[in-house]
């Protein structure tokens, strides 16, 4: 048997001494791991065998870009959450994945989200006129029904039914919660599939898949064309075949459009929001730089990039990500075999003292100095390497439209109220209560 070298970690016994800790704070548990072991650490349980966690940049870059082909997603991703969104781009690996990357990138080219400007610009100004300001708004609720009342809008640029639009944005949220318990607590799948827990929402996603099926056939059956973001779906042919999609991959798509389009954005808005609230001068200065900008002045302002990529550092709404050796593989005198998870914390090296100078501030400036090259070194808002986010530029143009026609319009004042952060798929905001003039 090859002996492997695995970073210092838990035994068998300690990592479920520590799962109950994972289960319920996550984040503080990961950090405090950190802490005692190092930038990479191991746990080992009988279901998954030894994982790696590690938020070492050089290793995640390793990963991510580097010897990125020996690297897949692993089932906790493709399988846990894939047989209820899809076989889309972010549940997919391989070949497929490949072949649908090439065949959606050139959809979401700088020059063709440019395209969408409008359609945000519309949905954010209807939002912001109809804004419930006042005493102790609960932010989060209203962003994520923005963020993805914005997806919605420019996958398909009709009036669909309020119904519709509940069902949808339900069902996303409730697979999210049922996806990431099953993922903490695999000693439970038995119980999830015995007791019709997977059945039921394996139904709510075909409720769902149904619902959209509806409205790819009266795109396709109405002749019409619109510029949205259904039909570049419908009109993107195989470079090999000169084929399109057929309906079950359109729907995959559009599912994972849903799903990583609008929680993230939600989030990210949320923190956002909460951040300059609790920084009057950096809201003060953003307020006064962007006062009277073009759409186009917008997306290019500097000041808006970093107060978005400064939030996102300490608030990354993807925290974390994993991959699966397909290979056995070493890294800095670790080796590992093939099966191997290797779980990338984002969250922890984007607020690690060896990186950052004051990481725990909230500090906008740092992302307008000149060592930007250094600074994409140790910072992964997007992800890096071949699965960097392919909806990102989608992401910054609709937070930087947001937040000027946001700012100019409202007044933040902090209530005191100490937000939590809830660490699903996505970093999730809870109790963010502002008051808003």
């Amino acid at each position: 048997m090859t002996p492997y070298t695995f970073p210092p970690g838990y035994s068998f016994f300690g990592t479920y001494k520590r799962a109950l800790q994972v289960v319920r704070s996550p984040l503080e548990t990961m950090m405090e791991s950190v802490e005692r072991f190092g930038e990479s650490y191991s746990v080992t349980d009988g279901i998954r065998g030894r994982m790696i966690l590690t938020q070492n940049p050089e290793f995640i870059d390793y990963i991510l870009r580097r010897n990125q082909k020996n690297y897949h997603k692993s089932r906790m991703v493709t399988e846990k959450l894939g047989r209820f969104i899809g076989n889309g781009l972010l549940t997919s690996n391989g070949s497929y994945w490949l072949r649908q990357r090439r065949l959606i990138q050139p959809g979401f080219h700088p020059q063709k989200v440019q395209g969408l400007y409008s359609i945000m610009k519309t949905t954010i100004d209807k939002f912001v006129d109809e804004f419930p300001a006042g005493d102790q708004v609960d932010i989060y609720p209203l962003m994520n029904r923005l963020a993805f009342d914005v997806v919605l809008n420019t996958l398909f640029d009709i009036q669909l039914p309020a119904h519709t639009i509940k069902q949808v944005g339900k069902f996303i949220s409730e697979i999210q919660e049922f996806v990431i318990a099953d993922i903490r607590q695999p000693y439970k799948s038995w119980w999830y599939e015995l007791s019709g827990t997977v059945k039921e929402n394996l139904g709510k996603s075909q409720h769902t898949r149904n619902i959209l099926l509806e409205v790819i056939r009266e795109r396709t059956s109405g002749g019409k064309k619109y510029n949205d973001l259904l039909d570049m779906l419908l009109d993107a042919r195989y470079e090999d075949t000169g084929e399109g999609m057929n309906e079950e991959q359109i729907l995959d798509e559009i599912m994972i459009l849903f799903i990583a389009g609008h929680e993230t954005t939600g989030n990210a808005l949320t923190w956002m929001l909460y951040l300059l609230a609790t920084h009057p001068e950096e809201l003060a200065r953003l307020k006064n730089e962007t006062a009277g900008l073009s759409i186009q002045e917008i997306i290019s302002n500097a000041r808006l990039t970093a107060v978005i990529h400064e939030s996102m550092r300490l608030y990354p709404p993807a925290w974390v990500s994993d991959r699966v050796a397909m290979e056995d593989d070493s890294f800095e005198g670790f080796s590992f075999p093939k099966g191997t998870i290797i779980a990338l914390f984002y969250f922890g090296l984007h607020r690690s003292t060896k990186y950052w100078d004051d990481p725990l501030a909230f500090n906008p400036d740092r992302f307008l100095k000149a060592d930007q090259k250094e600074k994409s070194k140790v910072f992964f808002p997007f992800g890096s390497g071949p699965r960097l986010c392919i909806g990102n530029n989608f992401a910054m143009a609709e937070m930087a439209i947001f937040l000027q026609a946001f700012l100019q319009k409202f007044d933040l004042k902090p209530t005191g109220i100490k937000p939590k952060m809830r660490a699903l798929i996505t970093l999730r905001p809870e109790g963010v209560l502002l008051n808003i003039r």
